[in-house]
């Protein structure tokens, strides 16, 4: 599995011909790090690298993330994203694989990355985590139980089983927070808010007549004993009045009003974009190359589902299992990120540096195009095994000798659309070396 970039300029000019491969076989991972600034021939370069990957045999999945709308290719799968499109994302399949996947992992992938796109405080996050889990147990998918994490489970046999979407978040989250505001104009929710109430001013008394030092008090020690009356009163009244047994563990879940009306803002908002729908992108399964249009996304909606998008192909990716040892040549899925930096977050959870870590051993292959090298952290940099220099603003020199060591004398001779620069790391080798390589179609032909 291989693509020809171009000739070896140096050996060209001594009317020499070499070409200079990217062989996936031999180098240590398929990922690649693309940098040039506007107009050097990003796309230029990745159109003709995907023309040749499809080619492949086997043939990978070629995932194209098109944030401009100008990497569509002829004969590619494509499907538009946009709010008024009727197919999007669903977060909420479970993967069924009992060590890799689950309920409990689906929730914290979800938060992580919600988080990651727009963070929600630590309450926030807890009310999210209670309503999710309990969104899939009333689903049939329940996080102590893997034998139902999938569709066909043979335990769930009520009702046909189907994977949540973010309209049922919605409407789950929203017919919490209507239990919890009208529960407390009913006997047993009132009751409960009052026993919350006198048990909290009982506990403050009982701490103050406990203090070490406390001198004796008549007067709290009587209203003490009036409270855990009234506190007992309270509960019996709470006890007689239960409807579906659950009040109390909703109450404690959700006791706050203000929180749950967030999450349940937090959702609408979801729901609302063009990322997340109930129906599925009609992409051919038969055609290698999936081109995903998400130009009508803002910005901030870019990220999300970028982030879901990968984290689905990676959990996919690890329920299949390592790529075996005779397989080490295979891959599976190749991601290609046009203005990766969009996307890019420096910490452990972003999705790009899982990827780029851990995505070669699954058959994963990750294409970034940016602008420039300073986007991109130390640990990802020294983790994508071909780095490809189109041309980058010259302030930029600096960081790129440091990451690449290499002379920024060799910067010079880079020209856009002719003459690019090339790192490749291969497998057993200690030092990368930078080429200096020649495009087809200029001056030369590539053979």
């Amino acid at each position: 599995m291989k693509i020809v970039l171009g000739q070896d300029d140096y050996l060209l000019s001594k009317n020499q011909t070499s070409p200079v491969h990217c062989d996936f076989d031999e180098l240590v991972n398929a990922h690649m790090l693309i940098m040039g600034k506007t107009g050097m021939g990003k796309t230029t370069f990745l159109r003709r690298a995907i023309q040749q990957m499809y080619q492949f045999s086997p043939a990978p999945r070629i995932h194209i993330i098109d944030v401009h709308g100008d990497i569509d290719l002829k004969g590619a799968s494509s499907v538009r994203f946009s709010e008024s499109t009727e197919y999007g994302l669903n977060p909420f399949v479970v993967s069924a694989d009992p060590h890799f996947g689950g309920v409990r992992k689906r929730v914290q992938d979800f938060i992580a990355t919600i988080n990651g796109c727009r963070p929600i405080g630590s309450r926030q996050e807890a009310v999210m985590r209670h309503l999710i889990t309990d969104l899939y147990a009333a689903n049939g998918f329940f996080a102590d139980n893997y034998k139902t994490w999938v569709l066909n489970d043979g335990v769930t046999r009520r009702y046909q089983k189907r994977y949540p979407t973010m309209d049922d978040a919605y409407r789950y989250s929203f017919g919490k927070l209507k239990q919890l505001i009208i529960g407390s104009d009913t006997k047993s929710g009132r009751a409960l808010e009052e026993l919350n109430k006198v048990t909290t001013k009982l506990y403050k008394i009982s701490k103050q007549l406990s203090h070490p030092g406390a001198k004796p008090d008549e007067d709290l020690t009587e209203k003490a004993l009036d409270l855990r009356a009234k506190a007992l009163c309270s509960y019996k009244e709470y006890i007689e009045n239960l409807e579906t047994g659950k009040e109390l563990d909703d109450f404690i879940k959700y006791e706050s009003k203000e929180v749950l009306k967030s999450i349940v803002d937090r959702f609408d908002n979801l729901k609302q974009s063009g990322i997340f729908k109930n129906q599925l992108p009609p992409f051919d399964h038969a055609n290698p190359v999936w081109h995903y249009d998400i130009t009508a996304l803002r910005e901030d909606e870019k990220r999300m589902f970028v982030e879901f998008r990968l984290q689905e192909l990676f959990s996919a990716a690890m329920e299949k299992g390592p790529v075996r040892r005779e397989q080490e040549g295979l891959l599976r899925d190749i991601m290609i990120i046009d203005e990766a930096h969009l996307f890019f977050r420096d910490d452990q959870n972003n999705i790009l540096n899982t990827i780029a870590k851990e995505g070669r051993k699954f058959g994963l292959g990750l294409v970034c195009a940016s602008q420039s090298p300073t986007h991109f952290s130390e640990d990802f940099f020294s983790n994508v095994a071909t780095k490809v220099v189109l041309g980058v603003d010259q302030m930029y020199w600096d960081n790129l000798v440091r990451k690449m060591k290499i002379e920024s004398k060799v910067l010079q001779y880079i020209k856009p659309f002719h003459v690019i620069g090339v790192q490749m790391s291969n497998k057993g080798e200690t030092r990368s070396r930078f080429t200096m390589v020649r495009l087809p179609n200029n001056r030369t032909a590539t053979k």
